[in-house]
């Protein structure tokens, strides 16, 4: 990446940069990348298989082996995702900073970023989920049952009924609506969790809050160029699903190639918040 200099430092991301920048690093070696995303989804599909012996016969199997190779495919499946993800993003970095990156490079396991990354995500899932489970709950629950509730005697009490029928839907619509814009908030300011995991060694929620302090200053444009990236990829499905395996690493890329932009720009924000004022 042309990292811009000290005293030339953009106030903000520049979307423009980083898709020049990321398609170049994918370029500079394009076959080790489309090598690597064809063994990672190989590897996908074969596990997605052993998770398809639970329900070959058309229901749940019965036998132990079955449960068992499913298991087996469940955790290869989520292993090799994580794998691929910082393997890939691990081929963007070298890229960028001028090297041609092997495919041994993108090959290599590394524990400590590997499951940075995997503890990471299980906390941001079960945060969400937690919170939708608490609606429902906590809302949609009391509702169901006051509508599904008998009246009792005469039709005395029917409009205080409906009045709670109607406050408890409106409210489960206002929470499930801003559950909505909390999930569009964290896929924005958590989309560089690949790099974070990889690049820095912080504790799960630390690594989620390295996310917010990183991408919050620029969300608008993040929110814009992960809406791009979502576009490649489905350009890449739609081109009989083989483009897709030039979108995945592209969009790594691209998406490596804005991190390290906002790496320059908060570095080059500290020594500005930590001089002094002119007398």
């Amino acid at each position: 990446m042309t990292a811009p200099s000290p005293g030339r430092v953009a106030p903000r991301l520049n979307i423009g940069d980083a898709l020049h920048d990321g398609w170049q690093a994918f370029c500079r070696t394009p076959g080790t990348f489309l090598l690597f995303a064809i063994l990672l989804w190989g590897l996908q599909i074969g596990f997605q298989l052993l998770q398809s012996r639970l329900g070959a016969d058309g229901g749940f199997s019965n036998r132990p082996s079955d449960w068992l190779l499913a298991l087996v495919g469940l955790v290869g499946a989520i292993a090799s995702y994580l794998w691929g993800r910082i393997g890939i993003v691990r081929g963007a970095l070298r890229s960028l900073d001028g090297h041609r990156p092997r495919f041994i490079e993108l090959c290599r396991w590394d524990d400590g970023p590997i499951l940075r990354l995997f503890w990471s995500s299980l906390l941001l899932n079960v945060l969400q989920v937690g919170a939708i489970l608490l609606i429902l709950l906590g809302v949609g629950g009391p509702l169901l049952y006051r509508a599904y509730q008998s009246p009792s005697g005469g039709g005395g009490g029917l409009p205080g009924r409906d009045l709670v029928l109607i406050v408890l839907l409106v409210l489960l619509v206002l929470l499930l609506g801003l559950w909505l814009v909390a999930v569009i908030y964290l896929r924005v300011n958590q989309q560089f969790l690949g790099q974070i995991a990889l690049n820095e060694e912080l504790a799960p929620w630390a690594t989620v809050q390295r996310g917010r302090t990183l991408a919050d200053p620029h969300w608008p444009l993040l929110l814009l160029l992960l809406l791009i990236e979502s576009m490649l990829c489905l350009f890449g499905v739609l081109a009989c699903f083989v483009g897709f395996f030039v979108a995945w690493p592209v969009v790594l890329c691209i998406s490596t190639a804005a991190y390290r932009q906002l790496l320059v720009l908060e570095a080059a924000k500290r020594p500005a918040s930590g001089a002094s004022p002119a007398a």
